[in-house]
């Protein structure tokens, strides 16, 4: 399957990716991978070192500042839940004891109409976690296949490919062919694999080969390729050098060895704290047994950390860092919008006493 019966020395100027979005997610991705590129390419005239994840850390503070007014929104119709339990409560005991059908879709067709006429936005809390999730799936394939998105790492993985194709074709096949095997296993029912197949003499194959493997397979191959290797050493270091942040590789999956398990720990620690002081903004919601959305909530505090932290571990470690900077900076605007509208809405409940 890695023999040179196609033709060699063919270069591809377009990347085909292995695992590319669909036609949904494809246009965000390629837009968000067009402003991140942009971003990238201003840090990288200041550094090279943990610029990849320097890039993500401003990224995420344009989508949060972007999505601040519906933080902005989701916060108000949280206190104003809050200020009007005690109306919401009446409602409730209105029909006290009555457990049938009727009653209770009566109840709950009574205090949505409540919530409306008093402004509450009934999708407030989830909007902004709705609009997030397809950012989310187009930043997996942006960082899963960074090489295609930033010109410096994809100019940096033609590079390394074309030294590997230097390298004589005896030698080049004994040492890379079992890891274009597992690559091809890991990817056989991608369409592209299905039906162009693999070969380690054509470029465009090969740079996806280097998107592929890890820092330990690296080392194993310079070990394997003696002097004949000397040329990758200086272009894996630049790979490792902008791709690597705060020594945790980014565009591999985080995994559970250290220092990568930091990323879905501090993933899971941040969703807790991001939910458990949304849960603090609404005490009195909160101790209503009878309330299901509230009781949904709770368990989704405690649910939600696992989640995130366990599919942390397996996504690119990249998108493991955005989630968390998106967590502590939605913490900060949770803390500042919290104090602003309780000084503002016990304001106004003095001016109305």
């Amino acid at each position: 399957m890695f023999g040179s019966e196609l033709l060699s020395g063919v270069v591809l100027t377009t990347f085909t990716s292995v695992k590319m979005p669909g036609s949904i997610l494809g246009p965000i991705a390629k837009i968000l991978g067009q402003v991140y590129n942009m971003l990238f390419n201003g840090l990288y005239g200041m550094t090279e070192a943990g610029v990849l994840g320097f890039a993500i850390i401003l990224f995420t503070l344009i989508v949060k500042a972007i999505l601040f007014p519906l933080m902005v929104k989701q916060q108000k119709s949280s206190f104003k839940m809050q200020m009007l339990q005690p109306e919401l409560e009446k409602i409730r005991n209105k029909y006290k004891g009555k457990t049938d059908q009727m009653s209770q879709q009566k109840m709950a067709m009574e205090m949505q109409d409540f919530q409306k006429k008093n402004g509450i936005s009934l999708m407030g809390g989830c909007l902004p976690l709705l609009v997030q999730l397809p950012i989310l799936y187009a930043l997996f394939y942006l960082f899963q296949n960074a090489y295609v998105y930033v010109d410096v790492i994809g100019q940096n993985y033609t590079d390394i490919a074309n030294a590997i194709l230097q390298i004589p074709k005896d030698l080049r096949m004994d040492v890379f062919a079992p890891y274009a095997q597992a690559f091809v296993d890991h990817n056989k029912n991608v369409e592209i694999i299905k039906t162009s197949g693999f070969d380690l003499s054509r470029l465009n194959d090969v740079v996806m080969l280097v998107n592929y493997l890890g820092a330990d397979a690296w080392t194993n191959i310079l070990n394997q390729l003696g002097s004949n290797g000397d040329t990758l050493i200086g272009l894996l270091a630049t790979k490792n050098n902008i791709e690597t942040f705060l020594f945790i590789p980014l565009v591999s999956a985080a995994g559970l060895k250290w220092p990568g398990v930091l990323i879905p720990a501090f993933a899971a620690i941040t969703t807790y704290a991001q939910s458990k002081i949304m849960m603090v903004m609404t005490p009195s919601a909160n101790n209503d047994p009878n309330n299901p959305a509230m009781a949904m909530t709770k368990t989704m505090t405690y649910v939600m950390p696992f989640m995130m932290g366990f599919f942390c571990i397996s996504m690119p470690a990249g998108l493991g860092l955005y989630w968390t900077i998106s967590n502590l900076i939605g913490i900060i605007q949770q803390v500042v919008l919290q104090k602003y509208y309780k000084k503002k809405f016990a304001g106004e409940a003095e001016q109305n006493g």
